[in-house]
C-alpha cells in the first residue's frame, strides 16, 4: 500500500479554488500571473477527470475571471484572462517571454520562470494554439519554433520528445472539455 495520500479530483479542485482565492496574498503580481496559468491547466485536467456536468469549462472560466478581477483590483493593474482572447494572448505571452532575455538571469523571478517553463508556458501556449480559431494563426510547429528560440536565450533545456508525450496525454483528457476537435 502506498504511503502517500491521493485526493479525488473534487477535493483537489476545492483546494485549487481555495489557493486561487488567496493567491494575491502569497505571491508578487508577476509570479501570480504565471501561477494562474498553471492553475487553469490543473483545473481543466481535474474537471476532465471528474466528468461531472457541474464542473465544466464555464466553471473554470468564471472562477478565473473572478480571480483576475480581484488581482486587478488589488494591484491597480488591469489584468486580463489570456483565455478570453487566445489568439491575442498567444502573441502577448510569446512577446513577454522574449523580453525576459533582457532581465538578470539570476533574479529570483527568472529562476522561477526557467524552473516552471516546461510545466506552465509550454502547455499554456499549446492550449492557446488550439483554442485560437482565427484563420491566420500560428501553428503549434510555429509556436514550438519560437519557444525553441526563447528557451535557448533563457538557458532552458527541455526535451521536446518528453513534452510532446505529456501534451498528447493532456490533450486526450482536456480537449473534449474545451470542445477542441483536433486529434493530437
Amino acid at each position: 500500500m502506498s504511503s502517500f495520500v491521493r485526493f479525488d479530483p473534487r477535493t483537489r479542485l476545492a483546494h485549487l479554488e481555495e489557493h486561487l482565492r488567496r493567491i494575491h496574498r502569497n505571491l508578487p503580481l508577476e509570479e501570480a500571473r504565471i501561477q494562474l496559468l498553471r492553475c487553469r491547466l490543473v483545473a481543466y485536467k481535474l474537471i476532465a477527470e471528474l466528468g461531472d456536468s457541474a464542473y465544466d469549462k464555464q466553471y473554470v472560466d468564471r472562477l478565473m475571471s473572478e480571480i483576475y478581477d480581484k488581482l486587478s483590483e488589488l494591484s491597480g493593474v488591469r489584468l486580463t484572462d489570456p483565455y478570453i482572447n487566445p489568439c491575442q494572448s498567444q502573441y502577448q505571452i510569446l512577446e513577454e517571454l522574449k523580453s525576459y532575455r533582457y532581465r538578470d538571469p539570476n533574479e529570483r523571478f527568472m529562476r522561477f520562470v526557467r524552473e516552471e517553463f516546461r510545466e506552465i508556458f509550454i502547455p499554456t501556449l499549446f492550449l492557446l494554439t488550439y483554442l485560437c480559431r482565427a484563420e491566420k494563426k500560428y501553428t503549434w510547429e510555429e509556436v514550438k519554433s519560437q519557444l525553441d528560440e526563447i528557451m535557448h536565450d533563457l538557458g532552458i533545456d527541455v526535451s521536446w520528445e518528453e513534452c510532446e508525450e505529456e501534451l498528447k496525454r493532456y490533450a486526450r483528457k482536456v480537449f473534449p472539455v474545451l470542445d477542441i476537435a483536433v486529434a493530437v
